[in-house]
């Protein structure tokens, strides 16, 4: 039985159950003139991965972590961040939207050892630490997450 084009597959559940999905043609065309953008939380809630980006699988498996973690956080209202931005934070995410987007990306980000949250505050690592707890909760048949970057306790 030949598979219906019109729905995108789902590849693979990520932590928090969150769905990993082919694109859909548009978020391909945009994927193509864009592979400087590795992956996005999709409206429909579920993650994409760009197939024109140059990044190695562990690279694309933090980008899958980072957005899986952004979706888990829109889905569930309590785990919305309201953590302090540092003023680096601040200046460097100034064009990524609301406040509270910015500390989605820069929650979303630590969690997946991306440096370009720059140095967590304690209340940042604290949030998050507890984030991978409820997403890892939350996890119904995905594989096992790789060690995220939320430094372990007494780490500086």
């Amino acid at each position: 039985m030949a598979r219906d084009k019109s729905t995108p597959r789902i590849l693979e559940t990520l932590p928090g159950d969150v769905e990993l999905r082919e694109p859909w043609p548009e978020e391909e065309a945009f994927f193509r003139t864009r592979p400087d953008v590795a992956g996005m939380a999709a409206d429909d809630n579920r993650v994409v991965l760009n197939p024109f980006s140059p990044l190695n699988e562990s690279e694309l498996d933090a980008v899958k972590l980072n957005e899986a973690a952004r979706v888990f956080m829109h889905r569930n209202a309590e785990w919305q961040p309201h953590f302090e931005l540092t003023r680096e934070q601040k200046a460097a995410f100034e064009d990524y939207g609301t406040l509270d987007d910015i500390r989605a990306t820069v929650a979303a980000r630590v969690l997946s050892g991306d440096p370009s949250a720059m140095t967590p505050t304690g209340e940042q690592v604290n949030f998050v630490r507890r984030l991978a707890e409820a997403m890892d909760q939350a996890d119904r048949g995905s594989k096992p997450r790789r060690q995220c970057g939320v430094p372990s306790p007494g780490a500086s």
